[in-house]
């Protein structure tokens, strides 16, 4: 019992129980393990002796001197002033300063340029690709026989739309042949259907309208400015029939009204960037003119110099990019599974 080395765990009158442990060796590995770290200790103390015998039998050499050392001698003053110039006085300085500005306001200013050239290509991209979605569209006009609505039927029509739940939401497509397919799909249940509209001005809603009202044949009942943006109301009138053709071919389709939405709102920021380059390049000339109205007779030189560099080579920079502005939106496949009634169209 009191030769082993493991831990009791329980005991009864039948059997004891004892636990090896988990550090647990037996004999014969202890006794290698014990041997080959031994022999580890051996090894190091012996490659210990063998560096320092080595370390003592080696004598460091110094190096001779091939050139005597020139460090804040006359000579090396001399030569750094023959390779480098004078030192710099304070006329001097403030001189390359002043010429440090002018270069740093004329390559602001170049780049400026090169900005608005590149933005005006731009430009120029997304109007002819504005042009080419725009020839697949041929708005109707205005019919001249439109069905008369009296004050009554009219104030009264407002009010229930100004009440009705279901409603059109009118998206960044704006007026495309879906727009109309849902308002017949109004018209099959109800004689009146409301569009919101939101984020558009009162005249660009106007048009809005009066578009809407040429193209499904709808009488126009109201225009009102509601909390969810502005409210159009349209009466399907009295004689109402049903097109064979929900969709009017006239008008574009639901990705190229896509399309047309991308274009405008890429020119609309071309041209606010143009704008905002324009009156950084006015403010960085006034302030070269400033310059030179402060500087003296013998900067008129290198302020002329300037002005040939903002003047020359700007009006011949070329836009590098390949902007994907010219594509082809000549598919007509178009999903007609989505165009449920209260979609953002």
């Amino acid at each position: 019992m009191q030769k082993l080395t493991g831990v009791l765990v329980s005991r009864n009158k039948e059997y004891i129980i004892f636990y090896r442990g988990n550090d647990f060796v037996t004999p014969k590995v202890r006794k290698v393990l014990v041997e080959q770290q031994q022999h580890a200790i051996t090894q190091q103390e012996q490659e210990e002796l063998a560096r320092l015998k080595a370390s003592d039998s080696i004598t460091p050499i110094p190096k001779a001197l091939k050139n005597p050392l020139v460090a804040g001698t006359l000579a090396e003053t001399r030569e750094a002033t023959s390779r480098w110039g004078d030192s710099l006085n304070d006329e001097l300085r403030k001189k390359e300063n002043n010429c440090l500005i002018l270069a740093k306001h004329t390559s602001l200013l170049k780049n400026m340029k090169r900005k608005l050239i590149l933005a005006k290509t731009k430009v120029a991209k997304a109007e002819m690709a504005l042009a080419k979605v725009q020839e697949y569209l041929s708005p109707a006009e205005l019919p001249t026989d439109l069905e008369t609505v009296t004050d009554e039927e009219r104030f009264l029509f407002r009010r229930i739309g100004l009440k009705m739940k279901a409603f059109l939401m009118l998206g960044r497509r704006e007026v495309f042949d879906g727009t109309v397919q849902n308002m017949h799909f109004h018209w099959k249940h109800r004689e009146l259907v409301k569009i919101v509209v939101k984020g558009k001005t009162f005249e660009q809603v106007k048009h809005i309208a009066i578009s809407l009202e040429a193209e499904s044949g709808g009488v126009l009942i109201a225009l009102d400015k509601t909390t969810k943006g502005y409210s159009i109301t349209f009466y399907r009138g009295k004689n109402y029939k049903r097109p064979q053709v929900l969709k009017p071919r006239n008008l574009l389709t639901r990705r190229r009204a896509m399309a047309r939405s991308i274009e405008l709102q890429r020119r609309e920021a071309l041209n606010h960037h143009i704008s905002v380059l324009r009156h950084k390049i006015w403010k960085l000339k006034s302030q070269l003119v400033q310059m030179r109205a402060a500087g003296r007779k013998q900067d008129a030189e290198l302020l002329q110099t300037v002005e040939d560099d903002l003047s020359s080579d700007d009006d011949n920079i070329q836009d590098e990019g390949d902007e994907a502005y010219l594509q082809t939106y000549g598919s007509d496949d178009e999903d007609d599974a989505d165009d449920d009634s209260n979609e953002y169209l």
